[in-house]
């Protein structure tokens, strides 16, 4: 199973902090400059993080703000693709939730994106020794590139998260990190995406620890930075991304951190000139009371809930009339029956005397010439139940001649 730790944003608390602080210390000299107090403010944007293996990415899209009536929500991460090792080089695999969420793009990604909110695909190590860091030539992270912008082309996705954990460099046999290989890789994705598309770092293991950020153009190539750790409020140091409007300082759980002090390291983003808001777990529950304390000082604005009703109409079932499809005798049996089938919710199987039969998930279906022996109709009297993705159900029955 690949790696989706539902826990992992809770990291190793400030004993893991300081170690990683220690570690960046002694490759990068210095923090972010200060802000001026006359700074013109940063319009922080509030970026979330969504276990797609435990939510759908769609619940984004019920979260907006309460005057505007904008996304309350400007970047949201599918929680988590990951780079795998094949034995030979690392590959781009997605788990079945992330699969589900990938194609079923127009019901899952294509709301959230049309509230305003940009989609990017996270990308998590594997336990298996293939990861952003360890490279060893610019031909190999290009190839991974390639697989990742193919991945944001054909699901239509807003760009690239980095998220170096849980990569287990060495395993494998595979090289240890390197201080060139993310600035390759990074450079081969931002010449491949072009200039509109997002990458974000997710300052975090060696890709940010063992990088040697000046052998590439940072300001060019990365869009943004950010503060990995639950909850604190600590802006990463990246050499040529100095630009405050560029860097997460606040990092949030949204089910583990309190309310007050969310809303401190948003009234501190705001203050300190920092662009981006961090939290973690956005679930299906109503969390707008939680997160109208970070976007009222982040953006002016409380947030609202405005999740979709829940469909409760069962699907309409059909005759399908004309020779070809259905022949009834004078006593009203049926020779041969067939049925269309609708439900604005999408049709999702359908039984004829219990036997099912899974239909692609859709909103018109048919279930064409059943007499008996086909589909589990049998001579006599026979039920047809047919359900919608949301289990509403329909039922009825219908006599077939033998």
């Amino acid at each position: 199973m690949s790696q989706n730790v539902s826990n992992h944003r809770l990291r190793r608390g400030i004993a893991g902090l300081g170690v990683l602080a220690a570690a960046a210390a002694s490759i990068f000299v210095g923090a972010p400059g200060a802000v001026a107090e006359d700074a013109e403010p940063a319009d922080p944007k509030l970026a979330v993080y969504v276990e797609v293996n435990s939510n759908d990415l769609v619940n984004v899209a019920d979260y907006t703000l309460a005057d505007s009536g904008d996304a309350a929500i400007d970047m949201a991460m599918i929680f988590a693709a990951n780079i795998n090792y094949d034995g030979e080089k690392a590959y781009l695999h997605f788990n079945e939730r992330v699969t589900e969420t990938l194609e079923n793009a127009d019901t899952q990604i294509r709301p959230v994106q049309a509230r305003g909110t940009k989609v990017l695909l996270s990308v998590l190590g594997n336990h298996q020794g293939a990861g952003f860091a360890n490279f060893t030539s610019f031909a190999q992270a290009d190839a991974f590139a390639a697989q990742l912008e193919d991945a944001v082309t054909t699901y239509g996705l807003d760009g690239i998260d980095f998220d170096d954990e849980w990569t287990n460099y060495g395993a494998n046999g595979t090289p240890q990190p390197n201080a060139e290989s993310f600035g390759w890789l990074a450079t081969a994705l931002r010449d491949r995406l072009g200039p509109d598309k997002i990458i974000s770092l997710y300052a975090i293991g060696p890709s940010y620890t063992t990088t040697d950020f000046t052998l590439f153009d940072a300001d060019r190539v990365l869009d943004y930075a950010w503060n990995p750790y639950y909850p604190t409020y600590d802006a990463p140091t990246v050499p040529g991304l100095e630009d405050r409007t560029r860097i997460g300082a606040a990092a949030i759980d949204l089910s583990q951190t309190s309310a007050a002090t969310a809303e401190d390291f948003a009234t501190r983003t705001v203050a300190d000139g920092y662009g981006v808001y961090v939290a973690y777990n956005l679930t299906a529950t109503d969390q707008s009371a939680f997160l109208s304390g970070i976007t009222q000082a982040l953006k002016g604005e409380a947030t609202v809930y405005r999740a979709a009703p829940a469909d409760t109409t069962p699907p309409t079932v059909t005759v399908k009339e004309g020779a070809r499809f259905t022949k009834v005798r004078a006593d009203g049996a049926y020779q041969r029956v067939s049925f269309a089938l609708h439900d604005e919710g999408q049709i999702d199987r359908v039984y004829v005397n219990g036997v099912l039969k899974d239909l692609v998930d859709d909103a018109w279906s048919d279930l064409n010439f059943v007499k008996p022996g086909v589909f589990g109709a049998v001579a006599g009297a026979n039920t047809l139940q047919v359900v919608d993705v949301a289990g509403n159900t329909t039922e009825l029955t219908f006599v077939l001649s033998k």
